[in-house]
């Protein structure tokens, strides 16, 4: 087989071996171009910010610790009782910022791995019972919500502490430029009286 630049440099060097060869390139550039479809219209600044997915996870985090530490007491609750243990539990700063599409999804990822598990009467219940599984009670022992929790709120505290530095750093560019024109004024205005001065001195 031709290199790719002996067939650059003159294409009747390319065997057919080469052509199925550029023939099965070109076939997966174009597959990949389907593949990529969904992706268009994603921008590099159209997702959140690293302070913004911080919080969201450690949100996450501490509801999820906070359902489950619920069942350390007694192993069912109806819904609306789950929720007020919960609401009682976390802070009220903390979870009255969290939404409540937010919290519901939390409760219902513990029940879709398998951690939790809820008991309908009927097609319409929606204050069903809520049971903990022997995962869930596994996960409640290890603290596994509750560990992740408090990594993500350092983390959150981090990413805070770096914008605040980022703001601080850019003030500081701003306040050494203006210190700099401050002080070639100075030296101009300095300059300026000097000459005078010797001006005068010759008179």
């Amino acid at each position: 087989m031709a290199t790719m630049g002996e067939i650059m440099k003159d294409p009747s060097k390319a065997t057919e071996e080469d052509v199925k060869a550029l023939k099965g390139i070109y076939h997966t550039i174009n597959s990949l171009k389907e593949k990529l479809s969904p992706f268009e219209g994603i921008k590099e600044d159209s997702g959140r910010t690293i302070n913004e997915l911080a919080k969201s996870f450690y949100q996450e985090n501490l509801i999820l610790s906070a359902v489950l530490e619920a069942f350390a007491y007694q192993n069912k609750y109806s819904f609306a009782n789950l929720n007020k243990w919960v609401f009682n539990y976390v802070d009220n700063d903390f979870i009255w910022g969290v939404s409540i599409p937010n919290y519901y999804r939390c409760v219902a990822k513990l029940c879709n791995i398998g951690l939790l598990k809820a008991e309908f009467k009927d097609e319409g219940d929606n204050n069903p019972f809520i049971t903990i599984t022997d995962q869930g009670i596994e996960a409640l022992r290890q603290q596994t919500y509750a560990n992740l929790a408090q990594s993500a709120l350092f983390n959150y505290q981090a990413s805070k502490l770096n914008e605040q530095s980022v703001k601080m750093n850019e003030q500081s560019v701003e306040l050494n430029k203006t210190i700099k024109r401050l002080t070639v004024a100075s030296v101009a205005v300095a300059f300026a009286a000097l000459l005078v001065a010797v001006v005068a001195l010759f008179r």
